[in-house]
Protein backbone atom coordinates (compact mmCIF):
# COMPACT_ATOMS: atom_id res chain seq x y z
CA UNK A 1 0.00 0.00 0.00
CA UNK A 2 2.91 2.55 0.17
CA UNK A 3 3.23 5.45 2.53
CA UNK A 4 -0.13 6.05 1.96
CA UNK A 5 -2.32 5.89 5.25
CA UNK A 6 -5.52 4.74 5.99
CA UNK A 7 -8.59 6.98 6.61
CA UNK A 8 -11.37 6.48 9.36
CA UNK A 9 -14.67 5.69 7.11
CA UNK A 10 -12.44 4.03 4.43
CA UNK A 11 -14.23 1.11 2.99
CA UNK A 12 -11.52 -1.31 1.26
CA UNK A 13 -12.91 -4.48 -0.84
CA UNK A 14 -16.13 -2.99 -0.78
CA UNK A 15 -16.91 -4.36 2.34
CA UNK A 16 -14.63 -3.58 5.16
CA UNK A 17 -15.18 -0.06 7.46
CA UNK A 18 -12.21 1.90 9.10
CA UNK A 19 -13.26 2.68 12.45
CA UNK A 20 -10.07 3.08 14.11
CA UNK A 21 -6.43 2.55 14.24
CA UNK A 22 -5.61 0.12 16.61
CA UNK A 23 -2.01 -0.73 16.73
CA UNK A 24 1.57 0.54 14.26
CA UNK A 25 5.02 -1.27 13.72
CA UNK A 26 7.34 -1.00 11.01
CA UNK A 27 5.64 -2.24 8.09
CA UNK A 28 1.99 -3.75 9.67
CA UNK A 29 -0.92 -1.60 10.81
CA UNK A 30 -4.04 -2.97 13.06
CA UNK A 31 -7.21 -1.60 12.55
CA UNK A 32 -10.96 -1.74 13.73
CA UNK A 33 -12.98 -2.39 10.92
CA UNK A 34 -16.95 -3.15 10.39
CA UNK A 35 -17.49 -6.04 8.02
CA UNK A 36 -20.42 -4.45 5.68
CA UNK A 37 -22.15 -7.85 4.86
CA UNK A 38 -22.68 -8.74 8.50
CA UNK A 39 -22.24 -5.27 10.59
CA UNK A 40 -19.74 -6.68 12.79
CA UNK A 41 -17.12 -5.46 14.19
CA UNK A 42 -13.46 -7.11 12.78
CA UNK A 43 -9.77 -6.51 13.24
CA UNK A 44 -8.25 -6.31 9.94
CA UNK A 45 -4.49 -6.42 9.65
CA UNK A 46 -2.33 -4.14 6.84
CA UNK A 47 1.04 -5.34 5.67
CA UNK A 48 3.22 -2.00 4.27
CA UNK A 49 5.39 -2.20 1.31
CA UNK A 50 7.38 0.60 1.59
CA UNK A 51 11.29 1.46 1.89
CA UNK A 52 11.20 -0.34 5.22
CA UNK A 53 9.82 -3.62 3.84
CA UNK A 54 11.44 -7.06 4.34
CA UNK A 55 10.05 -10.04 2.06
CA UNK A 56 10.35 -12.35 5.92
CA UNK A 57 7.44 -10.00 7.26
CA UNK A 58 4.86 -11.24 3.65
CA UNK A 59 6.17 -14.64 4.78
CA UNK A 60 4.46 -14.31 8.25
CA UNK A 61 1.92 -12.40 7.47
CA UNK A 62 0.70 -15.17 4.88
CA UNK A 63 1.50 -18.58 7.32
CA UNK A 64 -0.46 -16.79 9.89
CA UNK A 65 -3.65 -15.99 7.64
CA UNK A 66 -3.21 -19.95 6.47
CA UNK A 67 -2.96 -20.67 9.94
CA UNK A 68 -5.83 -18.93 11.42
CA UNK A 69 -8.07 -20.32 8.08
CA UNK A 70 -7.92 -24.19 9.35
CA UNK A 71 -8.56 -22.89 13.57
CA UNK A 72 -11.48 -22.96 15.20
CA UNK A 73 -12.09 -21.41 19.10
CA UNK A 74 -13.33 -18.80 20.69
CA UNK A 75 -10.36 -17.29 21.82
CA UNK A 76 -8.33 -17.52 18.75
CA UNK A 77 -9.44 -14.49 15.77
CA UNK A 78 -11.84 -16.07 12.91
CA UNK A 79 -10.07 -15.65 9.43
CA UNK A 80 -12.54 -13.96 7.38
CA UNK A 81 -10.46 -12.91 3.65
CA UNK A 82 -7.32 -12.14 2.77
CA UNK A 83 -6.56 -9.47 -0.45
CA UNK A 84 -4.60 -6.66 -2.14
CA UNK A 85 -5.19 -2.90 -2.10
CA UNK A 86 -3.11 -0.53 -3.68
Amino acid sequence: MGNRDLKIGQILSDRYEIIKQLGKKAGRQTFLARDLTTQENIVLKLLIFNSDFEWDNLKLFEREAQTLRHLSHPSIPRYLDYFEIN
